[in-house]
């Protein structure tokens, strides 16, 4: 299969979802979500109805007017992301009725208490979240509130606001795809993996949280890049660096492997951009160490009292308060710095880990720690053999291919370094679908075969921690 050396398509205007699904099989399946989404509404929190179709009508008229050839696939993600959220919302307020559909203390405590805290208009007395969150900022919320002009009184209210991320999300990694391969096959894979994916789900796509919001800014921002459209991709890209400075850092290397072949030949044309990007990357540099408490201990990836560096040094103290959940990983912290930067890295790849006895270790049946523990790890067996398959095919489906393995890997590199919260791999998850596209359709048997064999044997190397 040759590979596209263009990122503009050619043949119709409009590449619609297919993937086996007939047009009116795929409007019954949305208005199938549409129906749950809103019973689910009804039992929870009736007056978020007004928020469900207002996040729609604002994500939908933004895609409409930059975008309107991705509105109808834009539109089905956003109801089934709606149904998933509706589903999570019943499960959590009958489980933990104190916790009005956010996770809870009880499970799998997450931020998504406090980022409701800082953008809701009324609070619940008797919600748990963080202390003193009245003193705090944050441009995730703020961004939000700015753009919500209905009251927010219930964590229901605006948890559909993810629901236009995951759907740009979904859609925009079906569009990358295209833009890539011109391969709709392709395309329609990595959608229906990015739409049915838990782990995007309890990282942004149903909780809420900003993982899934920078990953979809910077799939979009691809998206823009390669259908020129500049103004957008810098758009996106500014708002990543608001939202999360530091993963944004992380991902920045990503965009010079993947576009590497454009920007030297960029160069090569006008050698005046050579001084003004280095410029640009030395003012850029000067920022990154002012967040660090000290240049040196980045580079080794220690900071002060012997943690870990750059992002991670603030939760060093929590892995070690549970060591023996996180005995593998604070064993890998003893080792020299190239053995450890490889061995983050891989153990930010396998996460999350094999683990019933935290899937189920909670009062009640969290949802969030069974999927996380338990259905997450499983489902990878599948899409690692995938992935492996996909990044050691001979088969070139586009030029950029071998480019976006790297930068896959470079990433899970800096983020094991330099960040150890394993669900900063969230932004990853665009291009590892990505990858597991070309695997699950495009590999050889035996390539496949090979992913499934390696795949395999981490599972049961997982296992064999799980049940020590």
């Amino acid at each position: 299969m040759q590979g596209s050396d263009h990122f503009a398509l050619s043949g119709p205007k409009r590449n619609r979802f297919r993937f086996g699904v007939k047009p009116l099989e795929r409007y019954a399946i949305a208005c199938f979500a549409a129906a749950f989404t809103v019973l689910g509404i009804l039992f929870v929190n009736p007056p978020s109805l007004a928020h469900l179709a207002y996040y729609l009508c604002l994500w939908g008229a933004f895609v409409f007017v930059f975008h309107r050839e991705d509105i109808e696939d834009f539109t089905f993600a956003y109801l089934v992301n709606s149904a998933y959220i509706a589903a999570f919302f019943f499960v959590q307020t009958r489980m933990y009725p104190d916790s009005y559909g956010t996770t809870s203390p009880l499970g799998s405590w997450t931020d998504d208490s406090y980022f409701y805290a800082l953008v809701a208009d009324t609070i619940p007395a008797n919600l748990l979240t963080r202390d003193y969150y009245y003193l705090y900022t944050h441009t995730f919320t703020s961004f939000i509130r700015a753009l919500t002009i209905l009251s927010i009184d219930h964590p229901m209210d605006v948890i559909f606001f993810q629901s236009g991320i995951a759907a740009t999300l979904v859609t925009f990694s079906r569009r990358f795809m295209l833009q890539l391969s011109s391969n709709t096959k392709l395309a329609d894979t990595v959608y229906v993996f990015a739409l049915v994916c838990p782990f995007l789900m309890m990282n942004g796509g149903v909780i809420f949280i900003r993982d899934t919001f920078a990953a979809a800014l910077f799939i979009y921002s691809l998206c823009c890049l390669n259908s020129k459209r500049f103004t957008l991709a810098l758009a996106a890209v500014v708002l990543q660096v608001t939202l999360r400075p530091g993963t944004a850092l992380i991902l920045f290397p990503a965009y010079v492997i993947i576009y590497f072949s454009s920007i030297k030949a960029l160069l090569a044309k006008h050698p005046g951009l050579a001084s003004a990007g280095a410029l640009l990357i030395a003012i850029g540099a000067m920022g990154a160490i002012q967040l660090t408490p000290d240049l040196s201990e980045l580079v080794a990836g220690t900071s002060e009292g012997g943690g870990i560096g750059f992002l991670g040094r603030d939760i060093i103290n929590d892995l070690t308060a549970d060591p023996e959940g996180n005995v593998a990983f604070l064993s890998i912290q003893e080792l020299p710095f190239l053995i450890k930067l490889f061995l983050n890295g891989a153990y930010i790849f396998l996460y999350p880990f094999f683990s019933p006895k935290y899937a189920f270790a909670g009062d009640y049946h969290d949802v969030r720690a069974i999927t996380m523990n338990l259905i997450v790890p499983v489902y990878s067996l599948w899409l690692n053999a995938w992935f492996i398959a996909g990044a050691i095919t001979k088969i070139r489906v586009t030029k950029h291919q071998t480019a976006i393995v790297l930068a896959i890997a470079v990433s899970f590199l800096l983020i094991g370094t330099y960040s150890l919260q394993s669900r900063h791999k969230t932004i990853l998850y665009p291009l590892y679908y990505f990858v597991i596209a070309i695997g699950f359709t495009s590999a050889t048997v035996r390539e496949r075969r090979i992913g499934y064999w390696c795949s395999s044997a981490l599972l049961v190397l997982q296992l064999s921690f799980a049940l020590r």
